[in-house]
C-alpha cells in the first residue's frame, strides 16, 4: 500500500514538474508547414519526402503564453531559426530580431535549400529539419520535423573544369570535364560539350552511359566519367576574356557550368640591332630589326616607322612573314636630309603582326656637320705619315747601297796587295 502511494506521488510530481517545464517555455510551437504540408512537431509518425537540391516553404506558428503575472511588456530580440544539421555546408534559414506579446500567436515563413545530390551517396537519405525559437533571456524552445531526402530521377552534376585560364589565338587548348550521374536512374548516351559562345568555338565528346551507383565488380559501370575536349582559338580572334561553357546532356537531363579564360595574341619578340649611330647631313645609314617569331605558326609584320623631321626613314621589307620558330632581321634605312640641323633624333619604328600585337623599338641618331670634315684631315694626315715613312726607308735603302757598293770596290785591291808580298 505504501509502495503504490509512493509511486502514485512520483507519477503526480513527474506530471507536475513536465507541466511546469513546458509552462516554463515562453512560447509553444503549435504548427509547422512543409512544403504546403501541415505536420505536429516532434512527430515521427509522420515523414515529409523532399528532392535534393530543391527549396522548401518552411511556415512556423507558434504562441506566447501569459504568465500569469500580467505583463505586457513582452520578449524582446526573438528570431526563428530553420535548419538542416549533418551536412559541410550549413543549411539554414532565419529571421530578423523581433518582438513578442503575451497572448499572442505568430506566423514567420521561412525557406530551405535542400542538400544537393552531392553531399549523400545513398539513393535516399533520412534527417531531421530543426525549428528553434529564440530570444534574449529566455531558454530556446527546439523541435523538429522527420524528412526523407531522395535524389532527383534524372541529375547529372560537373564535378569539376579543368582548363588553362591563359590561352593562346590559333593554338589548341585542353579541356578536363568530370561529369557524374547524381540522379536515381541509370543515363545512356552523355555528351559532354565544350564552347566558347563569344568566338563561336565548339567541341564535344561521346561520355557512355552512367549508372546511378558504381559498380565496383565491373569497371564499365560507373556513374562518373573523365572526358578531355580540344578547342583552338580561331587565328582572328581578339584578344580579352571569353566565358568558357561545358554542359553534360542527354535525352533525359542537361546540365551546363561556366568558368572564364583569357585569350592572349601570339608571342613574339620585336629585337633592334645596334641602337645609335652618327650622321652628318646627306648621309645614310642601316639599322637591323630583327622580327622573332616563337610560335609554332607563321606570323607577318608590317613594319612601320614614326616620321622624324630633318631625317629619311624608310623600311626595305615593309611587310615580312616570319616562319614558325625563326626570326627575320629587316633593314631600316635612315638618310639625314641636307638642310638636317645638329642634335640627337629619335626614330620610332612599330612592328604589328597580323592578330594586332604591336611592338615599338626606338633608335637614336646624332647628326653632326663637321663629320665629313674630320674624316678628311684624318685621312691627310694618314697620307703624311705614310709619305715621310716611305722617304725615311727610301734613304736608309740609298745608304745601304752605296755602303754595298764601296765594301764590293775595296776588296779586290786588298786583294792584289796581298798578292805582291815576297818573302825572299
Amino acid at each position: 500500500m505504501k509502495c503504490k502511494a509512493i509511486l502514485a506521488f512520483l507519477a503526480i510530481f513527474a506530471i507536475t514538474f513536465a507541466l511546469s517545464t513546458v509552462m516554463a517555455q515562453f512560447v509553444e510551437v503549435t504548427e509547422i508547414e512543409v512544403n504546403g504540408i501541415e505536420v505536429v512537431p516532434n512527430d515521427t509518425s509522420q515523414t515529409i519526402s523532399v528532392t535534393a537540391s530543391e527549396t522548401v516553404p518552411v511556415l512556423v506558428k507558434f504562441f506566447v503564453p501569459d504568465d500569469g503575472n500580467n505583463l505586457t511588456s513582452g520578449v524582446s530580440d526573438v528570431r526563428v531559426k530553420v535548419f538542416i544539421e549533418g551536412f559541410r555546408n550549413e543549411i539554414s534559414d532565419s529571421t530578423s530580431r523581433f518582438h513578442v506579446l503575451e497572448g499572442n500567436t505568430y506566423v514567420k515563413r521561412l525557406s530551405l535549400e535542400v542538400p544537393s545530390t552531392l553531399d549523400f551517396d545513398d539513393l535516399t537519405e533520412e534527417l531531421n529539419l530543426f525549428v528553434r525559437v529564440s530570444a534574449r533571456g529566455e531558454d530556446a524552445v527546439e523541435v523538429f520535423v522527420p524528412l526523407e531526402l531522395q535524389k532527383e530521377q534524372h541529375n547529372l552534376n560537373i564535378l569539376s573544369i579543368d582548363a588553362d585560364s591563359t590561352v593562346v589565338i590559333d593554338k589548341e587548348f585542353v579541356v578536363d570535364v568530370v561529369v557524374e550521374n547524381n540522379g536515381h536512374e541509370r543515363l545512356d548516351n552523355v555528351y559532354v560539350r565544350a564552347s566558347i559562345p563569344g568566338l563561336g568555338v565548339s567541341r564535344q565528346v561521346y561520355a557512355g552511359d552512367l549508372d546511378s551507383e558504381k559498380d565496383v565488380s565491373d569497371d564499365d559501370i560507373n556513374d562518373a566519367v573523365n572526358k578531355r575536349l580540344f578547342l583552338k582559338i580561331p587565328r582572328n580572334a581578339a584578344p580579352g576574356n571569353y566565358e568558357l561553357e561545358v554542359e553534360a546532356y542527354n535525352a533525359d537531363v542537361s546540365v551546363k557550368a561556366v568558368t572564364r579564360v583569357n585569350v592572349q595574341s601570339v608571342e613574339t619578340g620585336v629585337l633592334p640591332g645596334v641602337t645609335s649611330g652618327t650622321l652628318a647631313p646627306g648621309e645614310e645609314r642601316t639599322f637591323d630589326l630583327v622580327l622573332v617569331n616563337p610560335s609554332d605558326r607563321l606570323v607577318v609584320y608590317t613594319v612601320t616607322p614614326e616620321r622624324v623631321k630633318g631625317l629619311i626613314v624608310s623600311v626595305e621589307e615593309p611587310v615580312a612573314a616570319v616562319g614558325p620558330d625563326s626570326s627575320k632581321t629587316v633593314k631600316v634605312r635612315v638618310k639625314a636630309a641636307e638642310s638636317a640641323e645638329e642634335g640627337t633624333y629619335v626614330i620610332a619604328v612599330n612592328a604589328i603582326s597580323e592578330a594586332g600585337l604591336s611592338k615599338q623599338v626606338s633608335f637614336s641618331v646624332n647628326v653632326e656637320k663637321t663629320s665629313k670634315v674630320t674624316g678628311v684631315t684624318t685621312a691627310v694626315g694618314q697620307t703624311n705619315v705614310t709619305v715621310v715613312l716611305t722617304v725615311v726607308l727610301v734613304i736608309i735603302f740609298v745608304v745601304l747601297v752605296v755602303v754595298l757598293i764601296v765594301l764590293i770596290s775595296r776588296r779586290p785591291a786588298e786583294a792584289e796587295e796581298a798578292g805582291e808580298t815576297s818573302y825572299y
